[in-house]
Parts: C-alpha cells; sequence; structure tokens
C-alpha cells in the first residue's frame, strides 16, 4: 500500500502533513501546543488525495483528540499555578514567624 499524505490545519498557519504509513505524531502534538490558546475547532481542516480517505471522521479525532490535550495542558496549568500559590504562602508565613 502506497502511503498517503494528509494535511491537517489546526488554525491559520498552523499546518501539519502527516503520512498514512508513519505519521509524524509528535509534529502534530507541538502545532495543538502552539495553537492551545485559539483553538478553535471550527477551524480545523482535514485534506487527502486519497479517495478512500475518510476525512470527516479523521477531522473529529484530531478535534476531540486536540481538545482533550488542550483541557489537560490547562488542568495541568492550573495545578503548577495553585502550588506555586502554596509555596508562596508557605514562605510568607515562614518570614513572618521568624
Amino acid at each position: 500500500m502506497a502511503s498517503k499524505t494528509i494535511h491537517v490545519t489546526l488554525a491559520p498557519n498552523h499546518e501539519v502533513s502527516l503520512t498514512s504509513d508513519a505519521p509524524d505524531i509528535d509534529a502534530l502534538v507541538r502545532e495543538i501546543v502552539k495553537v492551545r490558546d485559539v483553538f478553535d475547532p471550527e477551524q480545523v481542516k482535514v485534506d487527502c488525495e486519497h479517495e478512500g480517505f475518510d476525512k470527516a471522521s479523521f477531522r473529529e479525532i484530531v478535534i476531540q483528540s486536540a481538545s482533550d490535550f488542550i483541557k489537560a495542558i490547562r488542568l495541568d496549568e492550573e495545578e503548577y499555578k495553585e502550588a506555586l500559590r502554596n509555596l508562596k504562602a508557605c514562605d510568607e508565613e515562614s518570614e513572618v514567624a521568624k
């Protein structure tokens, strides 16, 4: 089976080309991280010249995966910020106790 190229546009100027036999998932993840603050599922486009490729289903998979990943990043970021706030509060309490 010949390799097919799948073009995924996550946002304007944020396109990733994936090959069907060895997709560069790392490149896709890097682009998702770049657009995490402006990600709009309506802007996601999938193009593939192969007639048998189900672009609509693949698009839905990309949207759901990107949305889940971005949500996880935001949760991690919130936990990080909360930990920093707690450390700062502990540091301030320690300074007051001196």
